[in-house]
Protein backbone atom coordinates (compact mmCIF):
# COMPACT_ATOMS: atom_id res chain seq x y z
CA UNK A 1 0.00 0.00 0.00
CA UNK A 2 2.76 2.59 0.77
CA UNK A 3 4.52 2.04 -2.40
CA UNK A 4 1.27 2.18 -4.22
CA UNK A 5 1.33 6.08 -2.75
CA UNK A 6 4.95 6.26 -3.31
CA UNK A 7 3.97 5.45 -6.93
CA UNK A 8 0.87 7.81 -7.21
CA UNK A 9 2.80 10.57 -5.71
CA UNK A 10 5.17 10.43 -8.75
CA UNK A 11 3.05 10.96 -11.48
CA UNK A 12 3.34 13.40 -14.26
CA UNK A 13 0.71 13.84 -16.96
CA UNK A 14 3.44 16.21 -18.67
CA UNK A 15 6.40 14.14 -18.30
CA UNK A 16 4.05 10.48 -19.61
CA UNK A 17 2.66 12.69 -22.90
CA UNK A 18 5.76 14.82 -23.21
CA UNK A 19 6.85 13.08 -26.46
CA UNK A 20 3.84 12.94 -28.28
CA UNK A 21 2.29 16.85 -27.50
CA UNK A 22 4.08 19.89 -26.45
CA UNK A 23 4.48 20.29 -22.98
CA UNK A 24 2.31 23.56 -22.46
CA UNK A 25 -0.08 21.76 -24.66
CA UNK A 26 -0.72 18.98 -22.19
CA UNK A 27 -0.26 21.01 -19.26
CA UNK A 28 -3.33 23.35 -20.52
CA UNK A 29 -5.28 20.04 -21.74
CA UNK A 30 -5.14 18.53 -18.64
CA UNK A 31 -5.94 22.19 -16.55
CA UNK A 32 -9.14 22.20 -18.62
CA UNK A 33 -10.01 18.38 -18.06
CA UNK A 34 -9.88 18.98 -14.59
CA UNK A 35 -12.25 22.06 -14.94
CA UNK A 36 -14.32 19.76 -16.89
CA UNK A 37 -14.52 16.99 -13.89
CA UNK A 38 -15.34 20.01 -11.41
CA UNK A 39 -18.16 20.93 -13.48
CA UNK A 40 -19.64 17.57 -13.90
CA UNK A 41 -19.70 17.35 -10.00
CA UNK A 42 -20.95 20.82 -9.64
CA UNK A 43 -24.32 20.17 -12.14
CA UNK A 44 -24.55 16.55 -10.02
CA UNK A 45 -24.53 18.90 -6.62
CA UNK A 46 -26.69 21.33 -8.27
CA UNK A 47 -29.59 18.60 -8.78
CA UNK A 48 -30.28 18.63 -4.52
CA UNK A 49 -28.63 22.09 -3.74
CA UNK A 50 -28.13 25.23 -6.38
CA UNK A 51 -25.99 27.40 -5.69
CA UNK A 52 -24.15 25.46 -2.41
CA UNK A 53 -21.09 26.30 -1.64
CA UNK A 54 -20.10 27.79 -5.56
CA UNK A 55 -16.40 28.09 -5.41
CA UNK A 56 -16.00 25.17 -2.98
CA UNK A 57 -14.98 22.32 -5.74
CA UNK A 58 -12.47 24.52 -7.35
CA UNK A 59 -10.04 23.89 -4.49
CA UNK A 60 -9.57 19.70 -5.20
CA UNK A 61 -9.67 20.59 -8.71
CA UNK A 62 -7.13 23.07 -8.49
CA UNK A 63 -4.89 20.92 -6.15
CA UNK A 64 -4.92 18.11 -8.44
CA UNK A 65 -4.53 20.08 -11.67
CA UNK A 66 -1.00 21.50 -9.89
CA UNK A 67 -0.14 18.11 -8.18
CA UNK A 68 -0.22 15.98 -11.89
CA UNK A 69 0.19 18.17 -14.40
CA UNK A 70 2.48 21.11 -12.94
CA UNK A 71 1.53 24.93 -12.12
CA UNK A 72 0.23 26.13 -15.10
CA UNK A 73 -2.60 23.43 -15.56
CA UNK A 74 -3.35 24.55 -12.18
CA UNK A 75 -3.34 28.02 -13.17
CA UNK A 76 -5.72 26.92 -16.20
CA UNK A 77 -7.81 24.91 -13.85
CA UNK A 78 -7.86 28.06 -11.59
CA UNK A 79 -9.21 30.65 -14.36
CA UNK A 80 -11.88 28.46 -15.94
CA UNK A 81 -13.29 27.22 -12.94
CA UNK A 82 -13.65 30.60 -10.91
CA UNK A 83 -15.08 31.97 -14.06
CA UNK A 84 -17.71 29.40 -14.38
CA UNK A 85 -18.43 29.75 -10.75
CA UNK A 86 -18.91 32.94 -10.80
CA UNK A 87 -20.70 32.86 -13.62
CA UNK A 88 -23.12 29.85 -13.29
CA UNK A 89 -23.67 29.03 -9.79
CA UNK A 90 -23.29 32.23 -7.60
CA UNK A 91 -26.40 34.10 -6.80
CA UNK A 92 -27.84 35.81 -10.10
CA UNK A 93 -26.82 32.59 -12.47
CA UNK A 94 -25.47 33.54 -16.01
CA UNK A 95 -24.20 36.44 -14.86
CA UNK A 96 -20.96 38.63 -13.46
CA UNK A 97 -22.64 41.03 -11.46
CA UNK A 98 -23.23 40.14 -7.24
CA UNK A 99 -26.20 39.61 -6.08
CA UNK A 100 -25.44 40.48 -2.21
CA UNK A 101 -23.23 43.12 -1.34
CA UNK A 102 -20.87 40.64 0.29
CA UNK A 103 -20.76 38.31 -2.17
CA UNK A 104 -17.90 40.67 -3.66
CA UNK A 105 -15.27 40.23 -1.01
CA UNK A 106 -16.36 36.67 -0.79
CA UNK A 107 -15.39 35.96 -4.12
CA UNK A 108 -11.78 37.68 -3.85
CA UNK A 109 -11.14 36.14 -0.40
CA UNK A 110 -12.28 32.21 -2.39
CA UNK A 111 -10.08 33.63 -5.31
CA UNK A 112 -6.62 34.31 -3.06
CA UNK A 113 -7.26 30.80 -0.94
CA UNK A 114 -7.47 29.49 -4.86
CA UNK A 115 -4.23 30.64 -5.21
CA UNK A 116 -2.86 29.92 -2.25
CA UNK A 117 -3.54 26.24 -2.68
CA UNK A 118 -2.01 26.67 -6.46
CA UNK A 119 1.38 28.30 -4.87
CA UNK A 120 2.04 25.42 -1.95
CA UNK A 121 0.56 22.16 -4.14
CA UNK A 122 3.69 23.22 -6.89
CA UNK A 123 6.22 23.29 -3.92
CA UNK A 124 4.99 20.22 -2.44
CA UNK A 125 5.16 18.74 -6.12
CA UNK A 126 8.57 20.09 -6.71
CA UNK A 127 9.94 19.00 -3.76
CA UNK A 128 8.28 15.59 -4.13
CA UNK A 129 10.07 15.18 -7.22
CA UNK A 130 12.86 16.26 -6.37
CA UNK A 131 12.80 13.56 -3.85
CA UNK A 132 12.25 10.86 -5.85
CA UNK A 133 15.46 12.11 -8.45
CA UNK A 134 17.41 11.94 -5.64
CA UNK A 135 16.34 8.26 -4.52
CA UNK A 136 16.45 7.07 -7.79
CA UNK A 137 20.21 8.50 -7.88
CA UNK A 138 20.94 6.68 -4.67
CA UNK A 139 19.14 3.49 -6.17
CA UNK A 140 20.74 3.47 -9.02
CA UNK A 141 24.63 4.67 -7.33
CA UNK A 142 24.07 1.53 -4.78
CA UNK A 143 22.80 -0.98 -7.37
CA UNK A 144 25.95 0.12 -9.48
CA UNK A 145 28.22 -0.63 -6.02
CA UNK A 146 26.49 -3.69 -5.70
CA UNK A 147 27.24 -5.23 -9.40
CA UNK A 148 30.88 -4.02 -9.11
CA UNK A 149 31.24 -6.19 -5.30
CA UNK A 150 29.56 -8.88 -6.96
CA UNK A 151 31.96 -8.61 -9.92
CA UNK A 152 34.66 -8.26 -8.39
CA UNK A 153 33.66 -11.28 -5.58
CA UNK A 154 33.32 -13.45 -9.23
CA UNK A 155 36.59 -12.21 -10.14
CA UNK A 156 38.33 -13.11 -7.10
CA UNK A 157 36.36 -16.77 -6.79
CA UNK A 158 37.85 -17.47 -10.39
CA UNK A 159 41.44 -16.52 -9.44
CA UNK A 160 41.38 -18.69 -6.40
CA UNK A 161 39.78 -21.84 -8.56
CA UNK A 162 42.63 -20.97 -11.22
CA UNK A 163 45.20 -20.94 -8.06
CA UNK A 164 44.42 -24.27 -6.80
CA UNK A 165 43.62 -25.55 -10.68
CA UNK A 166 47.28 -25.17 -10.58
CA UNK A 167 48.48 -26.21 -7.25
CA UNK A 168 46.68 -29.73 -8.34
CA UNK A 169 48.48 -30.28 -11.22
CA UNK A 170 51.87 -29.76 -9.66
CA UNK A 171 51.21 -31.87 -6.49
CA UNK A 172 52.49 -35.67 -7.14
CA UNK A 173 49.74 -37.41 -4.79
CA UNK A 174 47.04 -38.87 -6.10
CA UNK A 175 45.38 -37.85 -2.70
CA UNK A 176 46.48 -34.22 -2.52
CA UNK A 177 45.14 -33.96 -6.28
CA UNK A 178 41.55 -35.22 -5.47
CA UNK A 179 41.20 -32.52 -2.70
CA UNK A 180 42.62 -30.10 -4.51
CA UNK A 181 40.06 -30.08 -6.93
CA UNK A 182 37.30 -30.64 -4.99
CA UNK A 183 37.76 -27.37 -3.63
CA UNK A 184 38.34 -25.54 -6.96
CA UNK A 185 35.13 -27.78 -8.09
CA UNK A 186 33.46 -25.81 -4.58
CA UNK A 187 34.71 -22.54 -5.65
CA UNK A 188 33.70 -22.77 -9.16
CA UNK A 189 29.81 -23.43 -7.35
CA UNK A 190 30.47 -19.85 -6.34
CA UNK A 191 31.50 -18.53 -9.56
CA UNK A 192 28.31 -20.02 -11.27
CA UNK A 193 26.43 -18.36 -8.88
CA UNK A 194 27.61 -14.68 -9.77
CA UNK A 195 27.57 -15.20 -13.28
CA UNK A 196 23.97 -16.65 -13.06
CA UNK A 197 22.67 -13.46 -11.90
CA UNK A 198 24.61 -11.00 -14.76
CA UNK A 199 23.32 -13.38 -17.65
CA UNK A 200 20.07 -13.00 -15.85
CA UNK A 201 19.87 -9.43 -16.16
CA UNK A 202 22.05 -8.52 -13.35
CA UNK A 203 19.35 -9.52 -10.91
CA UNK A 204 20.70 -9.29 -7.13
CA UNK A 205 18.21 -11.39 -5.40
CA UNK A 206 17.23 -13.93 -7.52
CA UNK A 207 18.53 -16.42 -9.55
CA UNK A 208 17.24 -18.56 -13.26
CA UNK A 209 17.84 -22.29 -11.73
CA UNK A 210 18.13 -23.98 -15.31
CA UNK A 211 20.64 -21.58 -16.61
CA UNK A 212 22.94 -21.82 -12.62
CA UNK A 213 23.23 -25.72 -13.07
CA UNK A 214 24.08 -26.02 -16.32
CA UNK A 215 27.26 -23.73 -15.92
CA UNK A 216 27.80 -25.29 -13.10
CA UNK A 217 27.53 -28.93 -13.81
CA UNK A 218 30.24 -27.66 -16.84
CA UNK A 219 32.55 -26.22 -14.30
CA UNK A 220 32.61 -29.23 -12.10
CA UNK A 221 33.47 -31.42 -15.43
CA UNK A 222 36.16 -28.75 -16.03
CA UNK A 223 37.41 -28.81 -12.34
CA UNK A 224 37.11 -32.52 -12.05
CA UNK A 225 38.32 -34.01 -15.01
CA UNK A 226 35.75 -36.87 -15.80
CA UNK A 227 37.08 -39.07 -17.72
CA UNK A 228 35.34 -40.08 -20.85
CA UNK A 229 34.03 -43.18 -19.86
CA UNK A 230 31.77 -41.05 -17.34
CA UNK A 231 29.18 -39.47 -18.71
CA UNK A 232 27.29 -36.33 -16.50
CA UNK A 233 24.15 -35.63 -17.61
CA UNK A 234 21.39 -32.62 -16.20
CA UNK A 235 17.59 -31.80 -16.62
CA UNK A 236 17.06 -28.92 -14.86
CA UNK A 237 13.53 -26.79 -14.56
CA UNK A 238 14.04 -22.95 -15.32
CA UNK A 239 12.51 -20.97 -12.29
CA UNK A 240 13.81 -18.71 -9.92
CA UNK A 241 15.07 -19.05 -6.37
CA UNK A 242 16.84 -16.58 -4.28
CA UNK A 243 20.66 -16.67 -4.48
CA UNK A 244 21.65 -17.62 -1.22
CA UNK A 245 19.21 -21.08 -1.47
CA UNK A 246 20.41 -21.63 -5.18
CA UNK A 247 24.02 -21.35 -3.58
CA UNK A 248 23.58 -23.92 -1.22
CA UNK A 249 21.39 -26.12 -3.75
CA UNK A 250 24.71 -25.69 -6.42
CA UNK A 251 26.97 -26.56 -3.38
CA UNK A 252 25.33 -29.89 -2.33
CA UNK A 253 24.94 -30.82 -6.71
CA UNK A 254 28.80 -30.59 -6.37
CA UNK A 255 29.44 -32.31 -3.34
CA UNK A 256 27.13 -35.23 -4.05
CA UNK A 257 28.55 -35.23 -8.02
CA UNK A 258 32.36 -35.33 -6.72
CA UNK A 259 31.56 -37.95 -3.75
CA UNK A 260 29.95 -40.54 -7.08
CA UNK A 261 32.67 -39.25 -9.64
CA UNK A 262 35.45 -40.33 -6.98
CA UNK A 263 33.33 -43.29 -5.26
CA UNK A 264 30.78 -44.93 -7.43
CA UNK A 265 32.62 -46.10 -10.27
CA UNK A 266 35.83 -48.81 -10.49
CA UNK A 267 38.91 -47.53 -12.43
CA UNK A 268 37.77 -49.07 -15.79
CA UNK A 269 34.00 -48.67 -15.45
CA UNK A 270 31.68 -46.95 -17.88
CA UNK A 271 29.00 -45.11 -16.03
CA UNK A 272 26.62 -41.62 -16.35
CA UNK A 273 26.17 -39.29 -13.11
CA UNK A 274 22.46 -38.07 -13.92
CA UNK A 275 21.18 -34.56 -12.22
CA UNK A 276 17.93 -33.75 -12.21
CA UNK A 277 16.06 -30.68 -10.61
CA UNK A 278 12.48 -29.94 -11.25
CA UNK A 279 9.47 -27.69 -9.65
CA UNK A 280 5.74 -28.69 -9.00
CA UNK A 281 3.96 -25.80 -7.27
CA UNK A 282 5.71 -24.51 -4.53
CA UNK A 283 8.24 -27.13 -4.30
CA UNK A 284 11.42 -28.19 -5.47
CA UNK A 285 13.32 -31.68 -6.04
CA UNK A 286 17.28 -31.92 -6.71
CA UNK A 287 18.25 -35.96 -7.74
CA UNK A 288 21.52 -36.39 -7.99
CA UNK A 289 22.00 -40.37 -9.25
CA UNK A 290 24.92 -42.84 -10.33
CA UNK A 291 24.69 -46.04 -11.98
CA UNK A 292 27.83 -46.96 -10.27
CA UNK A 293 28.46 -49.93 -7.74
CA UNK A 294 27.06 -48.07 -4.96
CA UNK A 295 30.54 -47.22 -2.91
CA UNK A 296 29.51 -42.90 -2.41
CA UNK A 297 29.06 -43.38 1.28
CA UNK A 298 25.44 -41.76 2.43
CA UNK A 299 25.27 -38.65 4.58
CA UNK A 300 23.93 -39.92 7.17
CA UNK A 301 26.53 -42.16 8.47
CA UNK A 302 29.70 -40.75 6.60
CA UNK A 303 32.10 -38.53 8.75
CA UNK A 304 34.02 -37.11 5.42
CA UNK A 305 33.98 -33.73 5.01
CA UNK A 306 31.68 -33.57 1.23
CA UNK A 307 29.06 -35.68 3.06
CA UNK A 308 28.93 -33.22 6.03
CA UNK A 309 28.88 -30.25 3.82
CA UNK A 310 26.11 -31.98 2.10
CA UNK A 311 24.21 -31.74 5.30
CA UNK A 312 24.79 -28.18 6.27
CA UNK A 313 23.89 -26.77 2.87
CA UNK A 314 20.91 -28.57 3.03
CA UNK A 315 20.05 -27.01 6.37
CA UNK A 316 20.96 -23.74 4.92
CA UNK A 317 18.67 -24.20 2.14
CA UNK A 318 15.62 -24.52 3.78
CA UNK A 319 15.40 -28.79 2.77
CA UNK A 320 15.68 -32.20 3.28
CA UNK A 321 18.37 -34.34 1.82
CA UNK A 322 17.96 -38.30 1.67
CA UNK A 323 20.22 -40.82 0.44
CA UNK A 324 19.12 -44.07 -1.07
CA UNK A 325 21.09 -47.45 -2.23
CA UNK A 326 19.82 -48.52 -5.41
CA UNK A 327 20.46 -51.96 -7.07
CA UNK A 328 23.24 -49.95 -8.95
CA UNK A 329 24.21 -46.98 -7.67
CA UNK A 330 22.94 -44.29 -5.37
CA UNK A 331 20.48 -41.15 -5.37
CA UNK A 332 20.98 -38.41 -3.59
CA UNK A 333 17.75 -36.31 -3.74
CA UNK A 334 17.22 -33.22 -1.89
CA UNK A 335 13.58 -31.47 -1.57
CA UNK A 336 12.64 -28.35 -0.27
CA UNK A 337 9.78 -25.10 -0.83
CA UNK A 338 10.37 -21.82 -2.51
CA UNK A 339 9.39 -20.27 0.45
CA UNK A 340 11.47 -22.03 3.42
CA UNK A 341 13.69 -19.61 5.38
CA UNK A 342 17.29 -20.41 4.89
Amino acid sequence: MREWLLRFGEIDVVEAWRRRLPPLLVELLFGLSCTVGMIAVRLAIDVVAPTAGPFSLIYPAVLISTLFGRWRAGLATFVTAFLFAWYFVLPDPHSFRFAVAGDAARTVVNACSALVILLFAEVFRGAVRRAASQRDAEIALRDLLLREIDHRMKNNFMIVGSLLELQRRRQPSEEAREALAAAAARIHSFTAAHQALYEDGGRLHDVAMGEYLRTLTRNIVDALFLPERIELRLDADDIMLPRDKAVSIGLVLNEAVTNAAKHAFGPDERGAITVAFHAEGADWRLCVADDGRGGAPPPATSTGLGSSLIVAFAERAGAQVVTERLDRGTRVVLSGRREASY
